[in-house]
C-alpha cells in the first residue's frame, strides 16, 4: 500500500479556485490518494466486474480500491469550482458544507490578493502572510474533503441536478486514470506464467502510454524492486544460517565417525571398556547438544510468535487510539467554535448595556434640566405678584 499513498499535495495546493481545474496543475501536481468509501457515478468499474470470475487477493483489492478512491477525489476537485460558483446562489442545501465552501472561497480570494501584493512589493511581511494563508488554504481543503466523505448523497444529487461537465483536459485526465485502474487490475489478476506468455508473444507495436501514467508505473516498479531486494537480503540471511547449521552438523558427524573409527580400533586390540565408555559419553553429549538446539529453536519460534501477536495488538490499539484522537480533535474544534460564538454574544450584550445606560443617563439629565428650568420660572412669577 505504501506504493500508492502519495499525499494530498494537489488537493491542498495554494492556488486560486478557478485554477484547481487547470490541466497544467493536474499534470505537475501530485494526485492525493485519500482512502474513502464514496464513489461518483462515473467512477471505474469494481474489481469483481473487471476480473470476471477471478477474485483479487486482499492486497490487490486494497490497491484497486485506493485507485478508485483516487479517481473519485480527482473528480470532486475538478467540480469544486462549480460548487463554489453555485454555492453563492444557495444551491447547496447542507449548512455546514455551504459554510465550508464559502470559507474556502474567501481563503482563495485572499491568497490571490496576497500573491498580487507580493509580486508588486516583494516584502518579507507579504511572504509571511502568504505562507499563513497557504496553511489555512490546505486546512480548508482537508475540511472540504472530510465533509464530502461524510455526505456522498448530497454531492451525487447536486451533480445530477446541475448536470456538471468538466473540460477536455480534465476529461482526458479522468479517462487516463480509469485506464490505468483497469490496467492495474488486469496486471494484478495476471499470473506469472500468463505474464510471461504475454511478454514472449506480445506484438511489436506497443500502445502509447501517457507520461504521467509512465511516471506512476516507474515509481511503482522502483518500489517493487526495492521490496524484492529486501526479500532477497532476508533469503540470503536465512541461507547463511542454514549453511552454518549444516557445517555444524557436518562437524558433529565427522567427529562421530572418527570416534567410531577409534572405537573399532580399540575393539580390534581388545580394549573394549574404555572406548565404550567414551562412546557413551560422546553420544550423551551429542544428544544433549541436539536437545539444546531443539529447545532453543522452539524457544525462538515461540518468541517470534509472541512478538507477532504483540505487534497485531499494538496495531489494533493504534487504530483505536487514532479514532479517539480524531474524535477529541473534532470535539475541541466544536468547543472552540462555541467559545468564539459566546464571546461574540457577550460583546454584543455589553455594547447593548452601554448604549442603554448612556440613553438613560441622557434622558435623566434632560429631565432634570427641564424640571430645574420650570422651578426657576415659577419662582420669578411669584416675585412679581408680591410687588
Amino acid at each position: 500500500m505504501s506504493v500508492f499513498t502519495t499525499g494530498i499535495d494537489l488537493l491542498s495546493s495554494p492556488l486560486s479556485v478557478s485554477s484547481l481545474s487547470s490541466p497544467d496543475i493536474m499534470s505537475e501536481g501530485t494526485i492525493g490518494l485519500v482512502t474513502t468509501e464514496t464513489r461518483s457515478e462515473d467512477a471505474p468499474k469494481s474489481c469483481d466486474e473487471l476480473s470476471g470470475r477471478k477474485l483479487l487477493s486482499p492486497e490487490a483489492g486494497c490497491i484497486a480500491k485506493i485507485l478508485e478512491n483516487c479517481i473519485s477525489e480527482v473528480e470532486f476537485v475538478l467540480t469544486l469550482p462549480a460548487f463554489l460558483k453555485l454555492n453563492s446562489l444557495t444551491c447547496v442545501a447542507d449548512t455546514e458544507l455551504s459554510r465550508a465552501l464559502q470559507e474556502h472561497q474567501t481563503l482563495a480570494e485572499r491568497l490571490e490578493t496576497l500573491e498580487g501584493l507580493r509580486q508588486e512589493s516583494g516584502g518579507e511581511q507579504e511572504k509571511g502572510s502568504k505562507e499563513r494563508a497557504q496553511q489555512d488554504f490546505k486546512k480548508s481543503v482537508k475540511n472540504l474533503l472530510r465533509l464530502v466523505r461524510a455526505r456522498p448523497d448530497v454531492i451525487s444529487d447536486f451533480r445530477l441536478e446541475q448536470d456538471m461537465e468538466v473540460g477536455e483536459s480534465e476529461s482526458i485526465l479522468i479517462n487516463e486514470l480509469k485506464k490505468f485502474h483497469s490496467h492495474m487490475v488486469e496486471k494484478l489478476l495476471t499470473s506469472v506464467s500468463e505474464e510471461l506468455k504475454q511478454t514472449l508473444y506480445k506484438p511489436t507495436s506497443s500502445p502509447v502510454i501517457p507520461s504521467h501514467t509512465m511516471d506512476l508505473m516507474n515509481s511503482t516498479e522502483e518500489k517493487l524492486s526495492a521490496a524484492i531486494t529486501e526479500k532477497d537480503a532476508e533469503v540470503r540471511h536465512l541461507v547463511g544460517i542454514i549453511s552454518t547449521t549444516c557445517k555444524t552438523l557436518k562437524m558433529y558427524l565427522r567427529q562421530k565417525t572418527t570416534n567410531n573409527f577409534f572405537y573399532d580400533i580399540y575393539l580390534t586390540h581388545g580394549c573394549v571398556y574404555l572406548p565404550l565408555q567414551k562412546n557413551e559419553e560422546l553420544e550423551k553429549d551429542i544428544e544433549s547438544l541436539l536437545q539444546n538446539f531443539d529447545t532453543h529453536l522452539d524457544f525462538n519460534e515461540k518468541e517470534h510468535e509472541k512478538e507477532l501477536e504483540e505487534l497485531r495488538k499494538q496495531e489494533q490499539s493504534f487504530s483505536v487510539l487514532e479514532v479517539e484522537f480524531n474524535q477529541i480533535q473534532e470535539k475541541h474544534r466544536l468547543e472552540e467554535e462555541k467559545r468564539k460564538q459566546e464571546m461574540k454574544d457577550l460583546v454584543l450584550k455589553t455594547k447593548a448595556a452601554i448604549y442603554a445606560q448612556a440613553w438613560w443617563r441622557g434622558y435623566s439629565t434632560r429631565k432634570a434640566l427641564k424640571n430645574k428650568g420650570k422651578s426657576k420660572k415659577a419662582k420669578k412669577g411669584k416675585g412679581k405678584k408680591i410687588k
